[in-house]
């Protein structure tokens, strides 16, 4: 299993075209998309912002920070901005270094050209607990970012935080972070709900259940395989539910499928066809896929794989197939 990430990245020099050059070469499981002479920076970032794709600039923070100041509106919905310089000796996360997860991507970049991860939010410095981290990585979505700040706050303050867990089937495999405990009696500040209309003063956090397996004829657009998924729901719901797009190793590079999940905020997984046969379950089966790819079924197969109830068989359409899963949340970390 692999979580694959597209990036886009603008430079300026020749040495900023071997910083990224660095990049391409090392940075496993990515696909880069490089600015062009045709698009303008600031219509570059505009575009970055609106397909929701994290953005890389070599060169000088000035640069980012009033390319991106226009279309910066939540941390909920903000890319990760990183910033390197042109040497590749720094590499600062500007924006959404949480819940984007900017701050372990720049981790990945420094690690790849050994530099240094200029990391400067407070939690990470002062080595608390990022609850909204947590949320990002395991497919939860946090439903009001005020309530962040508090429970932040909390944490820095040395204050413990208490947490109320009323989702039936979400249990954690290993132990609470420092400070971070079940209520048991206590006033709780974090509530793991199903419940979208949840109230109260606590930060409230919702698990994606949704999955989408998926397969497609090489080259199929973003906009077609966006097409293909809203026969079935809402883009509210979508970006709203949706855990992961899961597919064949042999997808892990193709756009359409690395874009559309960028667009839907939520994970890119592949699987080998190894993985994928492993699988048990009542699938439809295809001599003809099983020729190509190796596994007899690529959608269905994939939308169980990542830990999910197969929801709805294959469907096919125009060189694009789709099943759906529901994932189970039996197996959450508290650490990564």
């Amino acid at each position: 299993m692999v979580e694959n990430i597209l990036i886009r990245i603008a430079y300026f020099t020749e040495k900023g075209k071997e910083v990224y050059s660095k990049l391409e070469a090392g940075l496993q499981n990515a696909v880069f998309e490089v600015k062009t002479e045709e698009i303008s920076l600031k219509d570059f970032a505009r575009d970055s912002f609106e397909k929701h794709i994290p953005l890389v600039f070599v060169g000088a923070t000035g640069i980012a920070v009033r390319s991106i100041a226009p279309f910066i509106e939540s941390k909920l919905s903000d890319i990760p901005v990183i910033v390197i310089d042109e040497l590749g000796l720094n590499v600062i996360p500007i924006l959404s270094g949480h819940y984007g997860m900017g701050n372990p991507l720049a981790k990945r970049l420094a690690k790849v050209l050994e530099a240094k991860a200029i990391i400067t939010t407070a939690t990470d410095i002062e080595q608390i607990y990022p609850i909204d981290s947590f949320a990002a990585r395991n497919g939860f979505r946090i439903l009001d970012k005020a309530m962040i700040k508090k429970v932040s706050m909390k944490l820095l303050s040395g204050k413990k935080v208490y947490y109320k867990n009323s989702i039936e089937n979400l249990s954690f495999i290993d132990n609470e972070p420092a400070n971070i405990q079940e209520a048991k009696g206590k006033i709780w500040d974090i509530i793991f709900s199903e419940d979208e209309g949840q109230k109260g003063d606590a930060l409230i956090i919702k698990p994606k259940t949704l999955v989408v397996g998926m397969g497609c004829k090489r080259g199929k657009s973003f906009e077609a395989l966006l097409e293909f998924l809203l026969e079935d729901y809402k883009l509210e719901e979508l970006k709203n539910n949706l855990y992961a797009i899961c597919s064949i190793d042999k997808k892990a590079d193709e756009l359409g499928l690395l874009r559309l999940a960028a667009y839907l905020h939520c994970k890119f997984i592949t699987f080998s066809a190894e993985e994928l046969e492993a699988v048990s379950g009542d699938f439809s089966e295809s001599k003809f896929v099983k020729e190509k790819v190796g596994v007899s079924n690529v959608s269905e197969r994939a939308a169980v794989c990542v830990g999910a109830t197969l929801k709805a068989n294959k469907k096919a359409r125009d060189g694009m197939t789709k099943a759906y899963g529901i994932r189970d949340l039996r197996s959450i970390k508290w650490q990564e």
